[in-house]
């Protein structure tokens, strides 16, 4: 990890630059993380890599009041997981960026700056990796942005892999390891099941509904969080297609023992307090009751 942290360590300081500092990220933009949770340990022993988290950065279409609208709509139909920290803001009330994950309660679209906080120390490092045209350095058009888009409405609270086959469809890649070294054989779609996803399944898949990562050379679930990373899979593949776009190098934006870190835990601490206040119920009570304090 010391390798990344002195390649590019950006390093917001407070929330307020955390905020800024997502600001300056794109739709199809690519997070990758390193979390302390036991499935996360296991991951990163099993690949061999830091990295065993993976999301992607969603920039919502707030000029666009139908797309808004439908947003709206897919929450009140599907609420995102209640958090043990704050309720979730409603799409845009704290900026147009959001990430974009799989975890154990399904896929949702999360505020930036709001998923920082609530997922605290869940995410000891998180670092970004640009998705840019090599020679004009733009982002996604606004179609390719448009397919994420409709991707993330379609998607929406799609289940987490679970059970004996969600097992088997995360060992299965693990074992395998580097589909890159099979970088133009084409694939049997038949083993690509997508009625449930793990997180880089789902970041994977959104990739090549944007037509930046082949559909016929390549199964989402192959990638794991690990082929995220500089020179893996994703960037392999990323390098004989003919759209030009490649993913930049690693920038951690949060890392332990620094002032953001310290921020983001005096924020949670102050809004459980905040909640617990409210509803006379410990934390725990109130995210098993279901409830979602506003």
């Amino acid at each position: 990890m010391e390798k990344y942290l002195n390649d590019s360590h950006t390093n917001p300081q407070t929330l307020e630059e955390l905020q800024a500092f997502g600001d300056t990220l794109e739709t199809g933009d690519i997070l990758i993380m390193h979390c302390t949770h036991q499935f996360g340990k296991i991951a990163q022993l099993g690949t061999g890599s830091v990295w065993d988290h993976v999301a992607m950065v969603v920039r919502l279409p707030t000029d666009n009041e139908q797309a808004m609208k439908s947003r709206l709509e897919l929450i009140q139909k599907s609420p995102q997981p209640v958090s043990k920290t704050m309720a979730w803001p409603q799409p845009g009330e704290t900026g147009p960026v959001e990430v974009f994950e799989a975890m154990g309660g399904g896929a949702f679209s999360y505020p930036f700056t709001a998923h920082a906080i609530c997922r605290g120390k869940f995410l000891k490092y998180t670092a970004v990796r640009r998705l840019r045209h090599s020679k004009t350095g733009e982002p996604l058009t606004r179609a390719q942005q448009q397919k994420i888009h409709e991707f993330v409405q379609e998607y929406w609270a799609r289940p987490y892999e679970e059970g004996n086959s969600g097992m088997l469809e995360l060992m299965r890649p693990i074992f395998r390891r580097h589909p890159h070294k099979k970088l133009h054989k084409i694939r049997d779609k038949n083993q690509e099941a997508l009625d449930n996803l793990f997180c880089s399944e789902l970041i994977a898949e959104a990739l090549q509904e944007a037509n930046i990562l082949p559909e016929d050379t390549l199964n989402s679930n192959e990638i794991l969080p690990c082929h995220f990373g500089p020179n893996h899979s994703v960037d392999r593949y990323l390098a004989v297609q003919d759209h030009g776009y490649q993913l930049g190098e690693v920038e951690v934006f949060k890392a332990p023992k620094t002032p953001l870190s310290e921020a983001i835990m005096d924020r949670r601490e102050k809004l459980q307090s905040k909640i617990e206040e409210k509803t006379g119920k410990p934390i725990a009570e109130v995210v098993e009751e279901g409830m979602k304090p506003n």
